[in-house]
C-alpha cells in the first residue's frame, strides 16, 4: 500500500506540473463578452488522465449527449469535477474562492470556470455569463444543490440557476453521480461537512479502485418548462438513476 501511495503521488506531482503547463499555454478563443473560452479536448484529456492515476473506473451508463447544453448533476467530491469534464469537456459554474487556490485555481480559470459569489447578488450576472456560454455551443456544468451530498440522496435543486437554459432553449442535461467501493455506497470520497481534502485523496491513493457511475438520461427541453419545473423534473430524474439496483 505504501508503495502505490509514493507512485500514485509522484505521478499525480508531474500531473500537476503538466496541468500547470497546460493552464499557461492552452489555446483560447474569445466570446463577445471578452471572456476567453479554452479549447475543451486538452482539458478533458487531462482530466481523464487524472482520474487513471487516481485509480478511479468511470462506468457511463446511457448516451452521452452529442449537443450542447446546460449539465445538472448531484454533487459527491470533488472528484465530480474531473469526472464529468472528462466525458463532456464542461466547464463549471463553482465559489469564488476558488479562483485563489494554489494549482487547482490556476487550473479552474483556464477551463472557463464560472465564479459566483455567494450572498453579492451574484446570481443574474452568473446566469448571463452562462447563457453567452451556451449560445457559443459551449456545454456548461453545474451542481444545482448548491452544496455536497454524501450520494444517497439528492438535496432540493435551485431553480435560479435554471435561468439560463430558458433564456437560451438549451437543453438539460441530468447527469446522476454515483460512487461505489466493492458494490456499496462509497464512504470515503463523499467531500461532507468535516472531511478534508487531503483525507480523500490520501485514502484514495491508498486502495487500489475508485469506482463512479455516471448516468445520463436524456435531455429535457427547457422551452418546455419554468425554472421551477426544469429544477424539479431534473432532480426526479438524477433521484430514480441512483435509485437503479444495476449501479454496484
Amino acid at each position: 500500500m505504501l508503495f502505490r501511495i509514493i507512485w500514485r503521488f509522484l505521478l499525480l506531482l508531474l500531473h500537476t506540473l503538466y496541468g500547470i503547463w497546460l493552464s499557461l499555454s492552452i489555446h483560447k478563443r474569445k466570446a463577445p463578452d471578452g471572456v476567453s473560452f479554452p479549447d475543451p479536448q486538452p482539458v478533458a484529456r487531462w482530466s481523464a488522465r487524472l482520474l487513471a492515476i487516481l485509480g478511479v473506473e468511470v462506468v457511463v451508463h446511457g448516451e452521452i449527449p452529442e449537443e450542447s447544453g446546460l449539465l445538472v448533476a448531484n454533487h459527491v467530491s470533488w472528484l465530480d469535477i474531473p469526472v464529468i469534464n472528462s466525458l463532456t469537456g464542461a466547464a463549471f459554474l463553482s465559489k469564488n474562492s476558488i479562483r485563489y487556490w494554489p494549482v487547482i485555481g490556476w487550473f479552474a480559470v483556464a477551463s472557463g470556470t464560472l465564479f459566483i459569489r455567494r450572498g453579492r447578488h451574484d446570481a443574474k450576472r452568473i446566469a448571463e455569463a452562462i447563457a453567452t456560454r451556451l449560445t457559443e455551443g459551449r456545454r456548461m456544468a453545474i451542481f444545482p444543490e448548491g452544496t455536497t451530498s454524501d450520494g444517497r440522496e439528492v438535496r432540493r435543486f435551485f431553480p435560479r440557476l435554471f435561468s439560463a437554459a430558458i433564456d437560451t432553449g438549451a437543453p438539460v442535461i441530468p447527469v446522476a453521480l454515483c460512487y461505489r467501493d466493492n458494490g456499496q455506497p462509497d464512504t470515503l470520497v463523499p467531500y461532507t461537512k468535516g472531511r478534508s481534502f487531503f483525507r480523500i485523496l490520501l485514502g484514495i491513493l491508498a486502495r487500489s479502485r475508485s469506482q463512479v457511475h455516471v448516468c445520463f438520461s436524456g435531455v429535457l427541453p427547457a422551452s418546455e418548462y419554468d425554472r421551477k419545473g426544469l429544477a424539479e423534473a431534473s432532480r426526479k430524474i438524477i433521484q430514480d438513476a441512483l435509485a437503479d439496483p444495476s449501479l454496484t
